[in-house]
């Protein structure tokens, strides 16, 4: 399969909006759409962790795509988890986005049982010998529970239809590893999953990033990767110093309150104090604690100023 390569140099793992009892808010959805693709933003990114994939149904997946795809036009490329816990489930799940007008599928090795690395490399690839879609492999250790060998990465880009790699390790001596391994494929995508890392990583040659916090205000993260681009690396420091206290205040906070819904309630808070949904919480994620508000203001004013370094 000829691999096509796009701009998607900032993608965005996109939030789901939905009410408390977890119906699908489309207007909401729509209304995040046209917020991170009116920034700047190159790419999106949907069902995936920060969208809460793996909690909605394959229809309402499908229906998730689907208005993301219609929101994007054709210079905004739309990536779809297929995640599952099985290499059927996987693949029902890309064939889905695919039609729902997904362009490319993003997929972590299986989860619930435990895997060696071969048999990660084997569903991998079996995976991409069958998928309608060329496939972003996504190491994220902190939720698969299993760190994917490089060598093994090295190989699996050599594959026609596995074009990709988000590293969301947190181990940046590891991620220059991967873009030596993989200097010789200027086709093949490599993205940064850390906010600590980015300007180091487009400065080593990364193709872009895919984080969450965008979504709290996209202006500083689009401003560091202009910064970067045109050779501005001093501005490009600054703001990277200022995410990088912005994802300290958030690390200290899930010290406290461990749980996933830790990051939900401070997209949540942003999303809403920017006027752009309504809700992407659930019942059983209760109310943001005051503390946790507290904090989350604190992001909020650093990610506004950081936008505006010159």
């Amino acid at each position: 399969m000829e691999r096509q390569v796009k701009d998607m140099s900032i993608v965005v793992p996109i939030v789901t909006p939905c009410t408390p009892s977890g119906e699908l808010d489309l207007d909401g959805l729509k209304a995040v759409c046209k917020d991170v693709i009116g920034a700047g933003c190159s790419s999106i990114f949907a069902v995936g962790s920060t969208g809460r994939g793996p909690w909605f149904s394959r229809d309402d997946r499908a229906r998730i795509c689907h208005t993301v795809a219609d929101q994007a036009d054709c210079n905004v490329p739309v990536l779809a988890g297929c995640m599952a816990s099985g290499l059927p489930q996987m693949l029902e799940n890309v064939y889905a986005m695919a039609d729902a007008g997904a362009q490319m599928a993003v997929v972590t090795a299986p989860g619930y049982f435990r895997y060696n690395q071969k048999e990660i490399e084997t569903v991998f690839l079996k995976f991409a010998d069958a998928s309608p879609l060329p496939v972003l492999i996504y190491d994220i250790p902190d939720l698969v529970g299993i760190k994917l060998d490089v060598e093994m990465i090295i190989r699996l880009a050599r594959h026609g239809n596995i074009v990709g790699i988000k590293d969301s390790t947190a181990d940046f001596v590891r991620f220059k590893k991967l873009l030596t391994g993989l200097g010789d494929l200027s086709d093949f995508y490599v993205f940064q999953g850390k906010e600590r890392f980015l300007a180091d990583s487009l400065l080593a040659g990364a193709s872009g990033f895919v984080v969450s916090l965008v979504q709290i205000d996209p202006r500083p993260f689009v401003a560091l990767h202009r910064a970067v681009r045109s050779g501005k690396i001093e501005v490009a420091r600054r703001i990277q110093a200022e995410i990088s206290k912005v994802t300290g205040l958030i690390e200290e906070s899930f010290k406290q309150r461990p749980e996933t819904s830790t990051l939900f309630h401070f997209l949540n808070w942003s999303l809403r104090h920017r006027r752009i949904c309504d809700n992407i919480l659930l019942d059983h994620e209760q109310d943001c604690p005051p503390w946790l508000a507290d904090t989350a203001r604190k992001v909020f004013e650093i990610c506004k100023a950081a936008s505006l370094i010159e």
